[in-house]
């Protein structure tokens, strides 16, 4: 039988999209916050502070694993 698209299809299709908006909604807004935390750890002396700045390797590893968790889960398990 030919590949259609079905109401579970399209409600999973949907699913996937509201949830991938809330995702980004919430980092979007947690993520400035860690940032501004990052920073003043920094300046108050912290040993290692550095890795938690705006511009810090955490920061780089979080999005990147943001980007590998929405393809990985749009990709599909094999």
């Amino acid at each position: 039988m030919a590949n259609k698209i079905g109401t579970s299809m399209i409600n999973s299709a949907i699913t996937g999209i509201v949830l991938l908006v809330i995702l980004f909604k919430m980092y979007a807004a947690l993520v400035p916050e860690a940032q501004t935390a990052g920073d003043e750890l920094n300046a108050a002396g912290v040993p290692l502070g550095t890795l938690f700045t705006s511009n810090g390797i955490v920061f780089l590893i979080i999005m990147a694993a943001l980007i590998f968790v929405v393809v990985r889960s749009f990709l599909g398990k094999k």
